[in-house]
């Protein structure tokens, strides 16, 4: 019912105060349980997909090797076993390593050591979840 008063209005709609703070600290809870585990998918992407580079890469160094007899030196002598070999990188961000911290690889590139390819000269067998 409302007021014949001049602006002034008997029955506002509306949130208090007290259920904006309620409502706020849910979603402060809920953020805080989130944003951690946003953050573990993230690097396990990021770790999977240098995994799978890895394994393309060493993949390519074998075909290289049985049709040249011999390892290459540089990931861009793969060009004809890896298509677009030019654009080949590492993802932005955080990897993990089984026996040591996660590291950046935010400027990377692959490369090849001792006849298999590696990141930040790591090689394949190197990432991964960490071991406790």
């Amino acid at each position: 019912m409302r007021s014949s008063g001049k602006g002034v209005l008997s029955d506002q709609r509306g949130f208090s105060l007290l259920e904006m703070l309620l409502v706020v600290s849910i979603v402060g809870v809920l953020a805080a349980v989130a944003v951690p585990r946003f953050n573990n998918a993230i690097l396990m992407a990021n770790t999977s997909r240098v995994q799978a580079d890895l394994q393309v890469l060493n993949s390519a160094i074998v075909m290289y090797q049985a049709e040249k007899g011999e390892y290459p030196t540089a990931v861009s002598e793969l060009g004809d076993y890896v298509r677009d070999i030019g654009n080949v990188r590492p993802p932005k961000g955080k990897c993990s390593l089984r026996k040591e911290e996660a590291i950046d690889v935010d400027d990377a590139a692959y490369g090849i050591a001792d006849g298999e390819a590696t990141c930040e000269g790591k090689k394949l067998s190197e990432f991964g979840r960490k071991e406790n």
